[in-house]
């Protein structure tokens, strides 16, 4: 439940490969991209539009994509984690309304990255303001998707900043889903 930003400087899509990013994301080795030495099913992208069908779209396909790599208990938690993160790129990472749907048609990126002990929520967006933990508003209806983030999440956080954006990113971990399988099991 750690908050900070990723030592990196890499620029967002397309000029660095996605999965490059996310795994500098926590700060693990990059994934071997173009040469064959990986299974595709580690790493799944999906660019979003910047409208009322971008939470709809990613919640279908975080959840498409850990049914596919066995993950099901993990489903839930990953999606919501992803609604939050996409909630927040749309809210505060985009320029206002009539920009969005002209200087970019997919303005967002959902990255979704597997490795043996935990999954990597990634949103990408152009902007470079960072998320802030804030203290909500008790009375308020919004202001509690960090939380939810911090709380679901063993870690999370985001790139530095660049011209091209950042990656908003959460680790869910997996720790608690192997030791399901091994109690039932045994």
């Amino acid at each position: 439940m750690t908050s900070h930003p990723a030592a990196t400087t890499v620029p967002l899509i397309p000029v660095e490969p996605f999965n490059r990013l996310l795994a500098q994301a926590t700060g693990t080795h990059p994934l071997p991209t173009g040469d064959g030495d990986h299974d595709p099913a580690e790493f799944a992208a999906c660019p979003l539009t910047a409208d009322h069908h971008a939470a709809g779209a990613a919640r279908r396909f975080t959840w498409a994509t850990l049914s596919g790599w066995q993950l099901g208990p993990l489903i839930d938690n990953a999606v919501l984690v992803v609604s939050e993160l996409l909630t927040n790129a749309l809210r505060y990472g985009l320029p206002t309304a009539a920009a969005r749907t002209t200087t970019c048609p997919r303005p967002l990126c959902l990255g979704l990255l597997r490795r043996p002990d935990l999954v990597l929520c990634t949103v990408c967006d152009h902007s470079t303001q960072v998320p802030l933990l804030q203290t909500p508003d008790h009375l308020a209806q919004t202001g509690r998707g960090l939380h939810i983030v911090n709380c679901l999440s063993q870690s999370w956080g985001w790139t530095t900043p660049t011209a091209a954006g950042k990656a908003v990113w959460a680790a869910l971990s997996t720790a608690e889903l192997d030791a399901r399988s091994a109690h039932q099991v045994g």
